[in-house]
């Protein structure tokens, strides 16, 4: 419902910026974000045009991120486990797990003996 002529007149004004300004700075916004829009939708419509009509771009491209992932993979395992097992060697001194790691080992070794 909009308010009446007189409701208007003695409506508070805003205390930090005008209604004006803000207005001004949502359209100046919404241009900006429009023009990036049509950007990024253009360099992807390029890119893709591209990929699609180089059937050896599409295999060397896929083949080269296939290459990373699995190289990335496996760096990243390695150093998880080398993290894993330097912290477990630490841990190994510590007087409760190392008592726990040591009677493990000799179940391990009992069974071995009676099997």
């Amino acid at each position: 419902m909009p308010l009446s002529k007189e409701q208007e007149k003695r409506k508070v004004p805003s205390k930090s910026r005008g209604d004006e300004k803000r207005a001004e700075e949502n359209e100046r916004f919404e241009v900006l974000l429009d023009k990036l829009e049509e950007i990024t939708t253009n360099g992807r419509l390029k890119d893709m045009a591209y990929h699609f009509t180089n059937k050896k771009e599409v295999i060397k491209t896929n083949l080269i991120a296939g290459v990373a992932r699995g190289v990335g993979l496996t760096v990243g395992t390695a150093i998880f486990l080398a993290l894993l097992f330097f912290i477990l060697n630490a841990l190994v001194d510590t007087p409760m797990v190392g008592e726990y790691i040591g009677n493990l080992l000799n179940s391990i070794e009992s069974y071995r003996d009676n099997g």
